[in-house]
């Protein structure tokens, strides 16, 4: 509308000089001051002289000079001196863009990235996002998505990503200041209406529904398709990868090909005992039993989808003096995004942004399907044979936890998937389903205070972090002890805003996975570089002699000089010096550990000890294998798991 008026007035006042040259005669007219904006911005009109010119109303038309207005559209005016009384508008558009291509530098969750579109005079014909630094397999598949349902639409009116939200902002910013630089409409873009899929006309029936897309979802998935299952995997988000992506893509195996390659001498039994000593035996046999004797099976399986592991380091562990810990190569990001290419390329029937909100039983109580919410917001029933909960913990819900870990940890900072919620758990133990190890209040020492991210413990357990008070520059705890359990609690007890988490250059070097995440917390900015303990010390606002205090006395027991005084016994392959990089950090909540109590077929027990008829859980959602956690428990236990259930199922259904 705003472009025809415009056009109008031109018109018009082309007609009016006319007519004025032509009558020779004097008027004295009454006319309207107005003003003039081009797609929101006033701007004030000049003279060809440069000096201002006014915008005025008359008899129904508005006047403004011709040549300013044309060159703020893009368009060319020309005079023909022979024929003083005519102008000529050169390419005047006919669109709704001035055809081109237009670029924008937008700032996402891993920095600056450049957006480039391409429009026709009528249509946003093609969106390219340059090189970025966003989050692998969330941030990304923003970048792959939304660009899609923008070109698809033809609208800005879009939804964000839930989980990939800051991302999702910046692309729309993106591409928002190009239609701008087109001389388009943004208003007009955003409020053109969107399309979801719904799918319509599908059959919402299947052997097994899988609900979440995680890691232990999309083994489980994977598992059953290779084994002849049919398959309907639901999934609330746009996209699949769950808490998992946000990992460091670490699993804890014993008695693997891959130690035996580098000379690591273990076995299954051996990992066995060790998982259930450290735990004090809280931890479940069976699920122990599980990944200790079906670890070599994962990563055979894992390899058979193209999902490879870093045969070149095994990670030290936890409480173990011998390496367990097998990382993704090259991480996580690069594993989950084969696993889903897999998923596309065996065609298993995922339905995206379909949100299950509860369970559908017969006359006997048993589960034959689930309630959901797609798209669109309007209610479905999908129904199977059997039914697997892969959705998660429910640590995105403050009111669970404060039920079941106390007051005390009320408002705890939140840096997994978002959606965790627990709402599928809450459903199951609607039917009686019985729960382990709720009250375990696992909370994680570095989540990075500014975005809610977590950060890897790998910089504290096998780079050589230390963690220091805000207050006095001091360290407080044995950063090194089991996934920071320890450091957690004592900065709960010790109740400071944040903290800072200290980190030389081991953290890009120590292994490819952990580089990678190191590399991320750079782009995203999250850490700041010192190249000295007084540069440090002053950006910290800490003492100086302190911090210097700090971090001799870190180095002394790394060299063997002197005990550590918190009885930290591991530290980087190099002294805690120049260049420091520092994060902000405090403790919070990453995933759970408490959950459903399951069986050896994974099938969902009930208070009573049966089990609950056609329901089985996997992952994040169980209880039993994680409590006293070690690094990497989650993603062996999900993928695992996932893997034998997935088999199981779709061989019983043949």
């Amino acid at each position: 509308m705003k472009r025809r008026i415009t056009a109008l007035a031109l018109a018009a006042a082309l007609v009016l000089g006319t007519v004025a040259v032509a009558a020779g005669t004097e008027k004295v007219i009454t006319v309207s001051p107005m003003t003039l904006s081009i797609n929101g911005r006033e701007v004030s009109p000049t003279k060809s002289d440069g000096s201002a010119a006014q915008v005025f109303a008359y008899d129904g038309a508005t006047y403004v000079p011709l040549r300013y207005l044309s060159e703020l559209l893009g368009i060319q005016v020309e005079w023909d001196r022979n024929n003083p009384d005519t102008a000529k508008l050169v390419d005047v558009p006919t669109g709704r863009f001035r055809a081109g291509t237009y670029t924008a530098n937008t700032i996402g969750m891993g920095g600056y990235f450049e957006v480039t579109v391409t429009f026709s005079s009528d249509a946003i014909t093609h969106i390219q996002v340059g090189e970025n630094s966003e989050t692998l397999m969330v941030g990304t598949e923003a970048i792959r998505i939304l660009p899609q349902r923008i070109l698809a639409d033809q609208s800005l009116g879009v939804d964000t990503l839930s989980g990939a939200t800051i991302t999702s902002f910046a692309l729309l910013n993106g591409v928002r200041q190009c239609v701008e630089q087109a001389g388009g409409d943004v208003k007009a873009l955003q409020a053109v209406p969107t399309s979801r899929e719904t799918y319509d006309g599908k059959s919402r029936e299947s052997d097994i529904l899988i609900v979440g897309g995680g890691m232990a979802g999309i083994t489980a998935a994977l598992s059953a398709v290779e084994n002849g299952g049919r398959v309907i995997l639901l999934e609330a988000k746009d996209y699949l990868g769950g808490n998992s992506v946000l990992s460091t893509g670490t699993f804890i195996f014993g008695g693997t090909s891959v130690q035996a390659g580098l000379g690591i001498q273990d076995d299954p039994e051996t990992f066995y005992k060790w998982e259930m000593d450290i735990s004090n035996n809280a931890k479940d046999p069976d699920q122990v039993a599980m990944v200790a004797y079906h670890g070599q099976e994962l990563i055979d399986f894992y390899s058979s989808l193209g999902v490879n592991f870093n045969t070149g380091k095994v990670n030290s562990t936890d409480g173990s003096e011998i390496n367990r810990g097998h990382a993704l190569s090259p991480n996580i990001g690069t594993g989950t995004s084969t696993l889903v290419r897999q998923i596309e390329e065996k065609g298993v029937d995922v339905r995206y942004s379909t949100r299950v909100d509860g369970l559908l039983t017969d006359k006997n109580g048993a589960v034959v399907g689930v309630t959901a919410v797609n798209a669109k917001g309007e209610k479905e029933e999908y129904r199977g044979k059997q039914v697997v909960l892969a959705c998660g913990g429910f640590g995105d819900n403050n009111e669970l936890i404060v039920k079941y870990w106390g007051e005390e940890y009320d408002g705890l900072v939140y840096g997994g998937s978002k959606g965790m919620d627990g709402t599928m758990l809450l459903a199951a133990m609607e039917l009686g389903a019985e729960t382990v190890d709720m009250d375990d209040a696992h909370i994680d020492a570095t989540l990075e205070v500014t975005r809610g991210v977590t950060i890897t413990t790998n910089l504290l357990r096998n780079c050589g972090g230390i963690l220091i008070r805000q207050s006095t520059g001091q360290r407080f705890a044995d950063e090194q002890s089991s996934h920071s359990e320890i450091a957690a609690a004592a900065m709960h007890d010790l109740g400071d805003p944040y903290y800072y988490e200290i980190v030389n250059s081991d953290m890009f070097t120590y292994s490819e996975a952990v580089a990678a995440k190191a590399q991320s917390y750079v782009d995203m900015g999250l850490t700041t570089r010192y190249e000295t303990v007084a540069e440090m010390a002053a950006a910290l606002k800490v003492d100086e002699k302190a911090l210097q205090e700090t971090i001799d006395g870190c180095n002394a027991a790394f060299r063997g000089e002197a005990p550590d005084p918190f009885g930290r016994q591991r530290f980087g392959a190099t002294a805690l010096e120049a260049p420091f990089y520092v994060l902000k950090v405090s403790n919070g909540v990453a995933c759970t550990t408490g959950g459903l109590k399951i069986d050896k077929e994974f099938q969902v027990q009930k208070t009573d000890g049966s089990a609950i008829q056609g329901l089985y859980a996997i992952g994040e959602i169980t209880g039993g294998a994680r409590v006293h956690y070690i690094g990497g428990d989650s993603l062996s236990n999900a993928a695992v798991g996932g893997m034998l259930l997935g088999k199981q199922l779709a061989e019983g259904n043949k």
